[in-house]
């Protein structure tokens, strides 16, 4: 605990003075003034780090004094360097003087500057809203049944014969969802063009594979027809020579193969499975079916609770703790694209998509967690909820893996705002089940979805 304070002390060490100002409910402005010894610092560590690039006659590189430098090249040469490395500490000991938590990047405007003075800096930050909440106890959710009911068993045994399906071949015209094998050769203005033909192609009718309107216009064909296939590629197409243009495909049309669904028996039973009838087989089904449900249905339960919550929390959200959430899930995102062998530019080439779409299609799940999140932390402050040293460790332990001393050590070293994150999910999660533990089942609720075994395998 000592070590703590002394390590505060230090932090706050880095700045002579700094205002607050109120600018509104969750909006500061913060004026810091960095003292001339610690700016001096900086101008030092600026010189170390830059010297090198500066021709002075009479010098080799990196060998001119300083004041020599800024003689020749201005006494601000060093200031943004210099500024640069004395901003993180002097940030984030106004923070810990004025007990501040931002939610999103600062902005940051420098002042006046000098190695005599020091510097002042203006800096905008942005904290949490307060947040009210009334009557979150005896919160209804819906009176669902989990038991595996004859429609859903049905629809397992007719996703299993769909999986159990072949492809035979069939001498009838072909249809949207058959696959067709076929040898064709694309030419545009009359010239034949690369990527353009192949042979035995098999292609499932309806897929999207090819150019839009191409399937469509092998529908009704039997094997052994010849014909013409008219598309225009799309105006958006990745080939850009390509794209707007007409183009006439001849289409050779060798075999059409369908889908043979097996029949639903005991033969089919003993097949799929290890059981002998399809009595058996439906039973285990039944079994594994309700297993899931049940296991799904108190996270439908808890998220139920959670736009209830949502919804009767009183707060005005700053625009940019969205833009941070949506930034915090760019990066978790950009880490797993890394971790499966690709880095994100790659990735988004590849799907031609851009950072702004990504975080559009993630926008109403970023404001749903921040919105969550804020509700949960107000419960827990009404309720006086505290997280304990056991409920810290048992966390760390449980996402590290780690235990014993090489635990202690983990949450020695962690960064103290790892830590507070960590705190908060821990407080919100205490809270939810405080708000389930007063919840009531009521036959009037409606999920949004209807429960399936499918939802509990997700």
């Amino acid at each position: 605990m000592a070590s703590a304070k002394k390590q505060k002390k230090s932090k706050v060490e880095f700045i002579s003075a700094c205002e607050m100002e109120k600018m509104d409910d969750c909006k500061l402005k913060l004026t810091i003034t960095v003292g001339s010894e610690r700016f001096r610092e900086g101008l030092q560590h600026a010189y170390n780090r830059t010297k090198n690039y500066f021709n002075m006659p009479g010098f080799r590189k990196g060998k001119a004094p300083r004041k020599m430098i800024e003689q020749m090249y201005g006494r601000d040469v060093f200031y943004e360097d210099a500024l640069n490395f004395v901003l993180p500490d002097a940030y984030e000991a106004a923070l810990d003087k004025h007990e501040i938590e931002p939610v999103y990047r600062p902005e940051i405007e420098p002042g006046e500057m000098s190695e005599k003075d020091g510097a002042i800096i203006t800096i905008v930050t942005f904290i949490r809203p307060e947040v009210e909440i009334e009557e979150y106890n005896g919160l209804k959710y819906p009176n669902a049944d989990s038991e595996a009911t004859e429609e859903d068993i049905e629809k397992a045994l007719k996703a299993e014969q769909e999986k159990n399906s072949r492809q035979v071949s069939v001498s009838r015209s072909a249809e949207m969802g058959d696959v067709v094998t076929i040898n064709f050769k694309g030419f545009m203005d009359g010239e034949p063009f690369e990527g353009g033909a192949g042979e035995e192609h098999d292609l499932t009718l309806g897929s999207g594979q090819f150019i839009p309107g191409f399937e469509e216009q092998v529908v009704s064909h039997v094997p052994g027809d010849e014909f013409n296939v008219e598309v225009t590629f799309p105006e958006e197409y990745h080939h850009p020579d390509y794209a707007g243009k007409a183009a006439t495909f001849e289409v050779e049309v060798l075999d059409v193969k369908a889908n043979e669904l097996p029949e639903i028996d005991d033969e089919f039973a003993e097949d799929v499975s290890e059981f002998d009838t399809l009595e058996e087989f439906k039973a285990d089904l039944a079994k594994r079916i309700t297993e899931s449900k049940t296991a799904n249905l108190e996270n439908n339960r808890r998220s139920h609770i959670m736009k209830k919550l949502i919804e009767i929390a009183k707060m005005d959200v700053p625009e940019e703790m969205y833009l941070g959430r949506l930034d915090d899930m760019m990066n978790d995102f950009a880490h797993n694209i890394q971790m499966r062998g690709m880095d994100i530019e790659s990735y988004m080439r590849f799907t031609q998509t851009s950072e702004e779409s990504l975080k559009a299609s993630w926008r109403k799940q970023a404001e749903n967690d921040v919105t969550g999140m804020l509700a949960l932390e107000a419960v827990a402050k009404k309720e006086d909820i505290a997280v304990t040293d056991e409920d810290f460790e048992k966390r760390v332990a449980e996402a590290s893996g780690k235990e014993g001393d090489d635990l202690a050590e983990l949450i020695k070293e962690m960064h103290p705002h790892r830590r507070k994150e960590l705190e908060r999910s821990i407080k919100c999660e205490k809270a939810l089940d405080l708000v389930m533990e007063k919840a009531v089942a009521s036959d009037d609720e409606q999920f949004e979805e209807e429960l399936t075994e499918e939802q509990g395998e997700n």
